[in-house]
């Protein structure tokens, strides 16, 4: 049976036979499901032993027609698939059945793109009370990806994805929603685990509005757009017009059930831990009446001195949504590691200085201001869930929270996450990786231990702290009102990597380490970025990757200034030009400096234009070619990357 928009185009096409002035509109899709290219139509036709062929795409529409379908067979008659110029029902459920084949081998390329890298923690000798805690933090884990992933839209698909279908249950588990997301098929349109292709979504806005950079426009336009751009608030519309509404209304019942699990968790703590129960109680009502000011305020109190234990649970970041506005639920659960103790009482002393040296290098547009936020906490982390679980690689730091009273007066509590990539694997990839984009001489400082990383870490977190930050104001008005929350969240991080690559010319200064160890530094904080870069610069549908562009701009700000340059070499082998950077370690910290000065002074100046082109300048523009995107992308996406999942025994 051929469906009515296939028989007019026929139609269309028959009556313009031999007519220059009409073509078909190309389609995405054919029997309602995405469309078959004629390579891929015939390598499956082999593969599901089918006995007709797309002979060619004589109208260049992009479907097969009736007319283009021949037999690959000598003798095979194949008048069961086209009969009286039409498709029949058994070519229409052949072709859905080679859809299938494409989508389940686009799964596979999604899921092969990661390696399987297990977080494992075992509490079966700790005390009971400790196992009961960790059991309702579990559970409150649950939960939160549960509440994530429909914050995402992508809860309610879960159920249409069969228990026989493992390979799709499988990327839902790791991406926790059914959309493709590795680089090399984010953009496939057969890469889904559901067999009806549903469109990604969000439940952040109005059910039936476009999702994209015209409706994050349009929030703002909104007389209420202050209450629409609210990160802990849902849009929907009434009447004609768009409303906000607070969280709890919107997923509360899931809300609740996180909180009695919270208290439940806070009940078997002792007076020991009198810090991380008051966290508990006041996270508990969090999620009850969606104010978070009292959890904020008591998990700025929570630190490595207080308590043993390592948790955050609220609504925080944005990087899930399509305006980059909405905070999606997390649980980050771990051990606070005291070793940490010791990086926070060297640093301590020097937050003054430091804050003033953001001020000096931006000018008059921004004045220092006392500083009050505490240097990272070391963190084994026992889990993750929610929007802090990434389906490729790991969160390795944060500074929280992103707004309210503790992130205006400055009290923002940071920390670092000292587990992830150091098993044997990971350590040999990491290594081959950068050799790959970095020459002989800059392998040399390819540092060897976790130390190198766990700085800069540790400088870009307390860097979200110095200078114009996510809770800055120029007029009134906030980074996504005055940038639109895409580039807010851009410039935001490109601030504070960017500072805590500066911050090591200063440190080194100061005696902390010697100019061997800063290049150390220097050299995994540009592999770092390479990492990103071979990610691409956005997401399928169109969200600039915060850490990817940032990456861009910082390679191609250093090429344009010198300080990395590009050594072409013959590879005997293949008679072809390869090449890789050289990095000059005399030249980086000015280049960094000026990269640096350049980003305080558009955020303390809300100079929306220039972070603009600063932006797209090097992630789109000319400047984009210093980056060598492709070269990175081929290199690094030619190796696997962890993907991280949590064992946990209690």
């Amino acid at each position: 049976m051929m469906r009515k928009g296939i028989v007019v185009l026929l139609m269309l096409t028959a009556a313009c036979m031999g007519c220059k002035m009409f073509k078909p509109k190309p389609s995405a899709t054919q029997f309602g499901v995405p469309k078959l290219d004629r390579t891929d139509f015939n390598r499956i036709v082999v593969l599901r032993n089918l006995p007709f062929y797309w002979m060619e795409d004589t109208n260049e529409n992009g479907l097969v027609d009736p007319n283009e379908l021949g037999s690959s067979r000598d003798g095979i008659d194949i008048a069961k698939y086209v009969q009286k110029g039409k498709f029949t029902e058994a070519f229409e459920q052949a072709y859905l059945e080679m859809v299938a084949t494409a989508r389940l081998d686009a799964v596979a390329k999604e899921l092969d793109q990661g390696r399987l890298t297990l977080i494992r923690t075992d509490f079966t000798d700790s005390p009971e009370n400790e196992r009961t805690l960790v059991g309702h933090l579990m559970a409150a884990g649950k939960l939160i990806d549960e509440l994530y992933q429909v914050q995402k839209g992508a809860y309610k698909y879960l159920q249409q994805i069969p228990e026989s279908d493992t390979m799709s249950r499988a990327l839902y588990h790791r991406n926790q929603e059914p959309w493709c997301a590795a680089p090399k098929t984010q953009s496939n349109p057969f890469c889904n685990a559901v067999a009806s292709f549903p469109e990604k979504i969000s439940d952040a806005y109005p059910e039936g509005m476009k999702q994209d950079e015209a409706m994050c426009k349009r929030l703002s336009e909104q007389s209420n757009a202050k209450e629409l751009m609210d990160p802990f608030t849902v849009v929907r519309e009434r009447g004609g017009k768009l409303i906000a509404l607070p969280l709890t209304e919107v997923y509360g019942d899931r809300m609740r059930a996180v909180a009695t699990e919270l208290r439940a968790a806070a009940a078997t703590l002792d007076e020991k831990e009198e810090a991380f129960k008051r966290y508990l109680l006041a996270a508990a009502k969090g999620f009850e009446n969606n104010d978070w000011s009292e959890p904020d305020e008591a998990w700025a109190a929570m630190n490595s001195s207080n308590s043993k234990w390592f948790l955050r649970v609220a609504p925080d970041e944005t990087y899930f949504d399509p305006c980059q506005l909405k905070a999606g639920f997390e649980l980050d659960f771990g051990i606070n590691d005291q070793s940490s103790l010791k990086w926070q009482g060297r640093l301590e002393p020097l937050k003054k200085d430091m804050e003033q040296g953001f001020a000096d290098l931006i000018g008059p547009a921004y004045d220092a201001r006392d500083v009050s936020f505490t240097f990272p906490d070391f963190v084994r982390v026992v889990m993750y869930s929610g929007d802090a679980r990434s389906n490729l690689g790991a969160m390795i730091g944060q500074s929280l929270p992103n707004w309210g009273k503790v992130a205006e007066e400055n009290r923002r509590r940071t920390m670092a996450m000292t587990n992830f990539y150091t098993d044997p694997d990971s350590k040999r990839i990491m290594r081959a990786k950068a050799s790959s984009m970095l020459d002989a001489s800059a392998m040399k400082l390819y540092p060897e231990d976790n130390e190198a990383g766990l700085i800069t870490t540790i400088l870009h977190e307390a860097t979200h702290n110095f200078g114009p930050h996510s809770a800055f104001k120029v007029d009134g008005k906030t980074p996504e009102e005055i940038f639109g929350g895409r580039n807010a969240m851009v410039l935001e991080e490109l601030k504070a990597q960017t500072g805590g690559i500066w911050f090591i010319d200063y440190l080194r200064g100061k005696g902390y380490f010697d100019q061997k160890r800063a290049n150390e530094i220097y050299t995994a904080a540009i592999d770092w970025c390479f990492n990103h870069i071979s990610r691409g610069m956005f997401t399928a549908t169109g969200n600039p990757k915060a850490y990817s562009q940032l990456a861009a701009i910082q390679i191609g700000t250093f090429v344009r200034d010198g300080a990395l340059t590009w050594v072409p070499n013959v590879d005997p082998q293949n008679d072809g030009v390869l090449g890789r950077f050289q990095i000059n370690y005399d030249k980086l910290p000015a280049s960094i400096e000026g990269l640096m000065r350049k980003t305080g002074q558009v955020m303390a100046s809300g100079d929306a234009a220039s972070a603009k082109t600063l932006i797209d300048d090097f992630t789109a523009g000319e400047g984009s070619k210093l980056v060598r995107m492709k070269e990175v992308e081929d290199r690094y996406l030619g190796f696997t990357k962890a993907s991280f999942d949590f064992a946990v025994k209690y």
